[in-house]
């Protein structure tokens, strides 16, 4: 079992967020240098006294908890299980161990339905990130160097991770500026010419939407130009459809 203390340390661990959470996850995006400082400064204040954003933030909803939680307990039981010990000695790091996690689980679920592919590299991340966590919590109570070792490895393996990530970012903005740099292109003719082709556009598409949808007319609607007759009465002209007069036979006597 982790001793209180360790527990502390990786309730501070969880607040500070981790390199690879998702934007508005713990902290911003850091290098690695960064990272270790911030993870010495917030590990020393942790015990003296709470950050000023976290009595200004209003209280997690009963959902929002559970769901973490079981977040948590799906992906990374041993951190659950560490949360709970957390709960029991220390209340106050454990909300805000919690807090922080709302933050970073909801991230992480949002991209479940937006983008499939980040959600799976993120929860990889997310997991790694948790695992180093919990090692530097045990690392802390024995500077085993067998723990070392396997922190060190994890370590590797998220950096790696992280440059995989911002290389495949850069891959997709340089084809949104490739995209951008054709569109710019396109502005390269004289701008008369280029109000002129979209008045004709616009033109034929107003034209367009006044024109009868069906020239011959619709029923109850007449040809426009179609001379109006009353109701029995033949057009002017024309022939009155009526019937035959009819002639009067005499019976043979």
């Amino acid at each position: 079992m982790i001793e209180p203390c360790c527990l502390v340390l990786l309730s501070a661990q969880i607040a500070l967020g981790s390199p690879l959470d998702p934007p508005g996850a713990g902290e911003p995006l850091q290098g690695a240098g960064d990272r270790g400082t911030a993870s010495a400064a917030g590990t020393a204040d942790s015990g003296s006294k709470s950050s000023p954003k976290v009595v200004a933030r209003t209280e997690l909803s009963a959902a929002d908890r559970t769901e973490a939680l079981r977040f948590v307990a799906e992906h990374h039981p041993e951190l659950a299980h560490l949360l709970m010990q957390l709960k029991k000695s220390r209340s106050v790091e454990f909300e805000r161990a919690v807090r922080e996690l709302v933050q970073q689980t909801q991230a992480i679920q949002r991209l479940q339905e937006k983008n499939p592919a980040r959600y799976e590299t993120q929860l990889k991340a997310w997991k790694l990130d948790s695992q180093i966590r919990v090692l530097m919590a045990r690392w802390a109570r024995t500077a085993d160097s067998g723990l070392e070792l396997e922190i060190r490895g994890l370590i590797a393996e998220r950096q790696r991770m992280k440059s995989s990530q911002l290389s495949a970012d850069r891959a997709k903005l340089e084809e949104q500026l490739k995209r951008m740099d054709e569109q710019l292109a396109t502005f390269s003719e004289a701008e008369d010419v280029r109000v002129a082709a979209e008045w004709e556009q616009l033109s034929r598409r107003a034209k367009a939407a006044i024109r009868p949808v069906n020239a011959a007319g619709r029923p109850g609607k007449t040809t426009p130009g179609a001379p109006k007759t009353a109701p029995g009465k033949a057009a002017p002209g024309k022939a009155a459809d009526a019937v035959p007069p009819v002639t009067e036979v005499t019976p043979p006597s």
